[in-house]
């Protein structure tokens, strides 16, 4: 993240960040405005697609 307002990117999960919204959209649809919460959202997201495959 170079900008307050890009998208985090971890591995291979992406969260977009919503300027409608404040903030980082998960894919249920909620939406993260701490931008170090949403940050370990896509690490605990990353790791957890990795277990998967």
């Amino acid at each position: 993240m170079k900008h307050s307002k890009d998208h985090i990117t971890v591995g291979i999960i992406t969260l977009p960040y919503s300027i409608i919204l404040a903030g980082w959209v998960m894919p249920d649809a909620s939406v993260i405005s701490n931008p170090i919460a949403a940050q370990k959202a896509a690490e605990r997201l990353n790791s957890a697609s990795r277990t998967v495959h």
